[in-house]
């Protein structure tokens, strides 16, 4: 799938109330599409093991709202230059996508933006062990999505989950891209 076709096939619209409070984090993270030999793949990151909140787990690039941040896209790029140095000139943030509340506290706004082919990017933190891509095409077909038993608050639950080469992506990022490809199709 082309890159410009999903641009062009997707509208985009602006989901976040800024009257509407949440009780728990307020975070941002960028979803950063990016055209490789031909084919929209999305930019992704493994987590360090040694991090308390989420160690290992795969996520975009982002983090909590900070005083500073001047909204919630400013936040999802700053957040991606302090843990990948990928620079804000390289990205256009195309709008944002549907809140997403985790069941651990977390509001994540996800900014969907497209990526320059020319723009690099390399761990700069030491919250961050890889930043991979994955295809478009392969995260939206549903045989790469398995069931997988796990427990949550000592109570025995299935997740949905696609494996990568670097873990299993699941939880908020997988719901994530979930909701965003459903509405290429």
């Amino acid at each position: 799938m082309k890159l410009e076709h999903i641009i062009s096939k997707y509208t985009l619209s602006v989901t976040s109330n800024p009257s509407k409070t949440f009780v728990g984090v307020q975070s941002a993270v960028l979803v950063p599409l990016i055209e490789l030999d031909g084919q929209a793949q999305l930019l992704l990151c493994k987590r360090n093991a040694n991090l308390r909140a989420h160690p290992s787990q795969i996520c975009f690039p982002g983090g909590k709202i900070e005083a500073q941040d001047t909204s919630v896209q400013d936040a999802a790029l700053r957040e991606t230059f302090e843990e990948i140095s990928l620079s804000r000139k390289h990205v256009t943030t195309l709008g944002e996508l549907e809140t997403h509340s985790s069941l651990s506290g977390f509001h994540i706004t996800p900014i969907l933006a497209k990526v320059e082919n020319n723009a690099t990017w390399v761990l700069s933190s030491d919250e961050v062990d890889n930043v991979f891509t994955l295809s478009l095409s392969d995260l939206m077909d549903p045989r790469q999505w398995q069931s997988y038993p796990t427990n949550f608050r000592g109570k025995a639950i299935s997740i949905k989950g696609f494996m990568t080469p670097h873990g299993l992506l699941w939880g908020a990022t997988a719901s994530i891209i979930t909701k965003f490809t459903s509405t290429l199709i």
